[in-house]
């Protein structure tokens, strides 16, 4: 056998970073005000009292009175006055009426849940290993700045999403679905509803998913296929509303790609076009 025959060991096509000490820091330094900022949600995850929103109540217009937000007491607090089981909120309700045609899906309680492992700590150290540190403190801070954002919209707008008694009907039967949607409802009270902040953080992770796809193709191309089930989730587990999702996509981009500029300073030049200062007759 020549040794042309002989096979040759493949290197492995993953990026070896190396992580200064400093750098390392700065890891824990992102991963704790990701830890702060997702503690920060649960303060605003409750309805404003009545000092809040003093003139402003949600109104039923069919049956002519306020509207009140059934809400079961296993998995919801009473944020204002409990009267007869129902608690009355000084919230905005952004339902429309596709919202009211869509189907409860109880099974996908379980990619809303895997939010929770993926998008803040996952993804971010996937991103670190196979990718660059710079790519990961893009993503770290715009997970962090983008919660500061919607903090400021629960703050100063927020609303609350109906759960129908259909799906609480679900919830109270048991069952398999009933107890994953019963995990959700128990973590995450239905306000803080506009913009989704799961819909800004899985918005964040595909697109740092997306620019790992020629790295790890075949981990990023199954984590964004996964995490895109979580933005219906969203939606069909009554978490959320049509335009809660829309108004997350908008700010999960927004603030990715500001971070990404302030970090990485990327030169945004056409192509076929020279840089400026560049000789475009220059060969």
């Amino acid at each position: 056998m020549s040794s042309s025959d002989q096979a040759v060991p493949v290197k492995s096509k993953l990026p070896k970073w190396r992580i200064t000490g400093r750098q390392w820091i700065w890891v824990v330094v992102v991963f704790i005000g990701i830890a702060l900022v997702m503690w920060t949600y649960e303060k605003f995850n409750a309805g404003p009292d009545s000092s809040h929103w003093p003139t402003f109540w949600p109104f039923d217009a069919e049956a002519g009175r306020v509207l009140n937000q059934p809400y079961d007491p296993a998995f919801d607090s009473a944020p204002a006055s409990d009267v007869g089981g129902h608690a009355e909120t000084h919230t905005f309700v952004l339902r429309s009426w596709l919202d009211e045609r869509l189907p409860f899906v109880p099974i996908l309680a379980i990619p809303y849940l895997s939010f929770l492992a993926l998008a803040p700590v996952i993804v971010p150290f996937i991103n670190l290993g196979v990718s660059s540190f710079k790519r990961f403190l893009t993503e770290g801070l715009a997970l962090i700045v983008s919660q500061l954002v919607l903090n400021v919209a629960y703050y100063f707008f927020q609303t609350e999403v109906l759960r129908d008694n259909a799906a609480q009907g679900v919830v109270a039967e048991g069952g398999a679905g009933g107890w994953l949607v019963g995990l959700v409802w128990g973590k995450d009270a239905p306000f803080n509803g506009y913009p989704s902040g799961h819909v800004t953080w899985t918005t964040i992770t595909i697109i740092a998913l997306w620019r790992l796809r020629h790295v790890i193709p075949k981990t990023a191309w199954i984590l964004m296929g996964w995490m895109l089930l979580i933005y219906p989730a969203t939606v069909l587990l009554r978490q959320h509303y049509l335009m809660d999702v829309y108004a997350g996509i908008f700010v999960g981009f927004a603030c990715y790609w500001a971070c990404m500029f302030l970090v990485e300073k990327p030169k945004l030049v056409p192509r076929g076009v020279p840089p400026l200062g560049e000789d475009p007759l220059a060969t």
